[in-house]
């Protein structure tokens, strides 16, 4: 179905008085925030017709939830309030009341994109486009919660600009113009690392992970994404990315999972794993179906217990590595010690993208 909706993208048509533009940097890039949150590359804002579309999740934020109805290639966008109808085919509008809209939404990335000065009149929002300095431009969605200024905000803002930056284009280390000490005087020699999860996490899992700012990735399977949706929508929500765990059949399993994922989140999962016997099989069929199969250098099993089995494999990091640690009833417990470790040793934590792969 996702293939018929990409076929009927339709060039958008908005309300030109509530288009704002932005003073655009030469890197072509445009990231979003939501108040005093900047989002990661997975939440970037898009331009068609000289119009900002942004990922309808972003709106969750401020409680406007979409849900997307494959059957009618309609994506629902509402709040307690009201609610709007984004017919992806047709192209058509309307609050469900008889009240129809010029405003059009567009499917992109595996995700459903709406345009963002619209949204923000409607559900009663504003938002500002501030101008970078050669690593992306941001724009910035609140709702009059934002503490800091779009000048002080872009401040703090800018080393994480440049790693956001590095990560979109493949670099595989944040810039910087010499390596950072650690705590105990040793120099980190730019060690990075991603980081992902194989199995369902809990929320007190999540809680660890937002705290610490740290964005991973999850391997779920069709079976786990039917049953905790919700947490689904949280870690797309989080700005972690999400990916396929194929255990049995990739042609049964890959695009049953993708399309339960993309119904929970509205985000389509483009990274696939698998254990070991399966990889070839998997690897064979991702290169043929547009999936990133991947495999993590170092693979923690879901035997362990503590923290410093984990710690152990980042004491001497150097350059980039990935870990695959596999969720068991321990993890939640021993996950922030690994975290304040890689903060006390500043290894820098990469979001795992199909660019890294």
């Amino acid at each position: 179905m996702h293939r018929k909706i990409l076929a009927a993208i339709l060039v958008i048509l908005v309300l030109a008085p509530f288009v704002q533009t932005a003073s655009a940097d030469n890197s072509g890039l445009c990231y979003t925030a939501t108040n005093d949150q900047l989002l990661d590359i997975g939440s970037m804002a898009a331009y068609s017709g000289g119009v900002a579309y942004v990922p309808a999740k972003l709106f969750s934020t401020f409680g406007v939830y979409c849900t997307y109805f494959d059957s009618s290639t309609t994506a629902m966008l509402y709040d307690s309030n009201k609610q709007v109808y984004f017919n992806l085919s047709s192209g058509k509008t309307d609050d469900g009341e008889g009240t129809t809209y010029t405003a059009t939404a567009i499917f992109k990335n595996g995700q459903i994109y709406v345009p963002v000065s619209w949204m923000c009149t409607y559900f009663g929002l504003y938002y500002s486009i501030i101008g970078g300095n050669g690593y992306g431009d941001i724009l910035r969605i609140k709702n009059g919660a934002e503490v800091l200024s779009d000048s002080d905000f872009f401040d703090s803002a800018k080393s994480i600009l440049r790693t956001r930056y590095n990560e979109y284009y493949g670099t595989t280390t944040p810039a910087s113009p010499s390596p950072s000490p650690t705590q105990n005087g040793e120099a980190n020699n730019g060690a990075s690392i991603s980081l992902s999860f194989i199995g369902l996490p809990g929320d007190e899992l999540l809680d660890s992970l937002d705290n610490y700012s740290a964005k991973v990735c999850f391997f779920v399977t069709a079976e786990e994404v039917k049953k905790a949706p919700d947490t689904i929508r949280r870690i797309c929500g989080s700005g972690h990315s999400i990916g396929i765990y194929c255990v049995s059949s990739p042609e049964t399993e890959c695009d049953e999972t993708a399309e339960l994922i993309f119904e929970a989140a509205q985000v389509r999962p483009v990274l696939v794993t698998s254990p070991t016997a399966l990889s070839q099989s998997l690897v064979n069929y991702a290169e043929e179906n547009g999936y990133a199969y991947f495999k993590a250098a170092i693979d923690i099993p879901d035997t362990v217990k503590s923290s410093s089995e984990i710690t152990s494999e980042l004491k001497d990091a150097e350059g980039y590595s990935s870990i695959t640690i596999s969720y068991n009833e321990y993890t939640e417990e021993y996950l922030p010690y690994v975290l304040q470790y890689i903060s006390n040793k500043r290894i820098a934590i990469l979001p795992l993208r199909e660019t890294l792969v």
